[in-house]
């Protein structure tokens, strides 16, 4: 066996050791939301002038970059805090041990947010990207390590100044973690098709119901870095071998700063001398970002094809959540149906096909979205939570065979880009 071979061996078994061998039950869940900032005329509006006045009526603490920028606020309950673009925010709640009680800590957010944005001439939307504002450097938070990204990077890095997504975090253990990743990597078309609200970009309807995947699948010009994944992973080890293909982009230094490396990560561990540092591999692997990936900090699964939601609500979150906890019966589903590499390539075909057409793509076989909605809503029924409810909007858009992308695309045929603004800002 090779030294990186060895590495990743050492890598895989620190990454477990972070995850609690079986996840709490209930699972605990934790939702990042984040919300365009625009004016009036749906143009991006920079968030900055929010941090003071939100610090003066609650009270938080001052959230700040490295560098010593304001970049938000936390208080006990939730947190708001600047995103890759400057017109960006993301509130953040959690853990919970219900998605019921996740929506009271956002509802409580948003009640703050909310009014003191308007205050200040801006709208925090309920869509997944900048309606009319296209990406610009001049969009991008001044965070010390987005710079060093772009500087990696190039302009594809500002891609993600205009998008915001709606991400659900799911306690899992060692037991569980794989099979769960698997499931709802498998299944992240169908979120898209259910969750799909970024069809409208650039002041006019886009190609695709999903803008914010196709803009975000494109950040990096490394094929499968963001979004899809090419296979099922075997196990934990798997996973960390095939992230160690992808570049590292930026890695800290020794002074809280960072610095380009733009190497495989797999050469850093082949290098003589070097030992595998659990710490660099981690960073390396949070930017790397498939539909639903590991978080080991926080021994979650997070997420992410989901656009951010029409009113805030918890449609996409409740779905991911119904999915994960019927993951078992998902991969054996699938695996009837949709057996081997050749199924997952049909799989990724859809996915494909949902980033474009929504609700709207053909199915992989008839049935395909019922079915996952139904064990979806068994999932959440075996919680025995009352959170089965919130699968109601997912409910309604299959039956239409309608959704969010479909919605905002109609309001702007109707009344343009500030007709959209008016139905999809957050009202609290």
């Amino acid at each position: 066996m090779d030294r990186a071979e060895r590495a990743i061996d050492e890598l895989a078994r620190g990454f477990l050791a972070r995850f609690p061998a079986r996840a709490r039950r209930p699972r605990s869940v934790g939702r990042e939301a984040e919300f365009p900032i625009v004016a009036a005329d749906g143009r991006a509006a920079s968030a900055a002038p929010l941090w003071h006045a939100l610090l003066e009526r609650t009270g938080g603490r001052a959230v700040h970059d490295v560098g010593g920028a304001l970049v938000g606020v936390e208080t006990s309950r939730w947190f708001c805090l600047a995103e890759v673009g400057l017109a960006t925010i993301e509130i953040g709640v959690g853990p919970r041990a219900s998605l019921l009680e996740l929506a009271a800590d956002l509802d409580e957010a948003l009640t703050v947010v909310v009014p003191t944005a308007r205050r200040l001439g801006l709208h925090v939307l309920g869509h997944g990207i900048q309606p009319r504002t296209p990406p610009h450097p001049r969009l991008l938070t001044p965070k010390a390590r987005y710079e060093a990204l772009v500087r990696a990077i190039g302009t594809g890095w500002v891609r993600w100044t205009v998008t915001a997504s709606d991400q659900l975090h799911v306690d899992v253990g060692r037991d569980d973690l794989v099979g769960a990743m698997n499931a709802l990597n498998a299944l992240s078309g169908a979120i898209i098709a259910l969750g799909a609200n970024s069809g409208v970009l650039g002041g006019r309807i886009g190609a695709n119901a999903s803008g914010r995947e196709a803009l975000s699948a494109r950040v990096s010009g490394e094929p499968f870095r963001n979004g899809a994944v090419p296979r099922r992973f075997a196990d934990a080890r798997d996973y960390v071998a095939w992230t160690t293909g992808f570049r590292a982009l930026v890695l800290p230094d020794r002074r809280g700063r960072f610095r380009v490396v733009d190497v495989r990560y797999r050469r850093l561990l082949e290098r003589p001398g070097r030992a595998a540092s659990l710490e660099s591999w981690l960073f390396h692997e949070h930017y790397v970002w498939p539909s639903a990936r590991p978080r080991a900090r926080l021994g979650t699964l997070e997420i992410r094809p989901a656009c951010q939601q029409p009113g805030a609500d918890f449609a996409a979150a409740a779905l991911s959540l119904g999915l994960v906890e019927s993951a078992d019966d998902v991969l054996a589903w699938l695996e009837d149906r949709l057996p081997g590499r050749a199924g997952w390539r049909r799989l990724l075909a859809y996915r494909r096909a949902a980033v474009r057409k929504g609700i709207r793509a053909p199915e992989p076989f008839r049935g395909f979205l019922a079915r996952t909605v139904e064990l979806a809503a068994r999932g959440l029924e075996r919680r025995g939570l009352g959170e089965a409810a919130l699968l109601d909007p997912v409910h309604e858009r299959l039956a239409r065979r309608r959704g969010p992308a479909d919605e905002a695309r109609a309001i702007v045929r109707r009344a343009g880009i500030p007709g959209l603004v008016r139905a999809l800002a957050i009202d609290r």
